[in-house]
């Protein structure tokens, strides 16, 4: 329990300020009577214990340091502040859900000087942007060692995994995770989108769909097969123009089912997805010609 501490006041400078120039410091004011704060402690410390020494919890009782409390206007607890490079960056108030917490303190270790990691991720994301898989690949590798349980470089290696066919290391990283890593909701997103593609195939393969597709060019049901049977495929560009054709000949057909299909893959590519992207300004076009 090194990364959660106890302190007073006395030890406010060395615990908090002059620690925070190290490793980002988030600090609970509490009191034993206080209802939400036996709520959020626990939260705070369940992420930090996670975060496994990137950043430390102090835990101060306000009403046994009462003169701190009134020189950081504490008015109400619990009152959380986040303390980055000697510096206060963040505060809230009040009991907030894991995922809120987990959001502002990945914010504050991103934000400590001299991390490289926020910078390396984004330099990944960009040769995923310009589809160099198999470069991005590598970084996100390479990331994955310097900080294996961050959400963002998890889902850079796996949507890199599916769209490289990579299906059975995908599978192995999902048996590797912990259940936290797995309530991720990008992380559940990607493992959607790999169950569907790795299903048994359905009767029709998309070659003999795009046959049927050429004898019947106004049959929107078959080409809505032939645009799933892509998507299934990982020829998803193909089954995006697909979709694309149905929705503007007629955007209303089968209840929307083109544009559904079309949005519920943008969500599970994820939007820095390279077709998803290239789709998206194609819908958009065809929603306000």
């Amino acid at each position: 329990m090194d990364f959660i501490k106890d302190i007073n006041q006395n030890q406010f400078v060395d615990e908090v300020i002059e620690k925070s120039k190290e490793t980002p410091v988030i600090v609970d004011f509490w009191a034993p009577w206080c209802g939400p704060c036996k709520q959020l402690t626990p939260t705070l410390e369940q992420v930090v214990n996670k975060k496994n020494g990137k950043i430390i919890l102090v835990k101060i009782n306000v009403d046994e340091n009462q003169g701190l409390a009134s020189q950081l206007n504490i008015q109400s607890i619990p009152t959380v502040y986040g303390f980055v490079d000697g510096k206060p960056i963040d505060a809230f108030q009040g009991a907030q859900p894991e995922s809120k917490v987990e959001e502002i303190i990945d914010k504050m270790i991103e934000a400590t000087p001299g991390n490289e990691i926020p910078g390396l991720i984004s330099d990944a994301d960009k040769l995923f942007t310009s589809q160099k898989f198999d470069q991005a690949l590598e970084k996100y590798e390479h990331l994955v060692g310097l900080d294996p349980t961050n959400p963002k470089i998890l889902t850079g290696l796996l949507r890199c995994y599916v769209q490289l066919k990579k299906f059975n290391e995908a599978e192995e990283m999902f048996e590797s995770f912990d259940d936290n890593i797995l309530e991720n909701e990008e992380i559940l997103k990607i493992k959607k989108l790999l169950d569907q593609l790795t299903l048994k195939k359905n009767d029709l393969s998309y070659e003999k769909l795009e046959e049927e597709v050429k004898f019947k060019p106004k049959d929107k049901h078959i080409r809505f097969k032939l645009a799933e049977s892509y998507l299934s495929s990982t020829k998803t560009e193909k089954g995006f123009n697909e979709l694309l054709k149905i929705f503007e000949e007629d955007s209303n057909w089968n209840d929307n089912a083109a544009k559904k299909k079309l949005l519920e893959y943008f969500d599970l590519l994820g939007f820095n997805d390279p077709n998803v992207i290239k789709a998206r300004k194609k819908l958009s076009s065809i929603m306000f010609k």
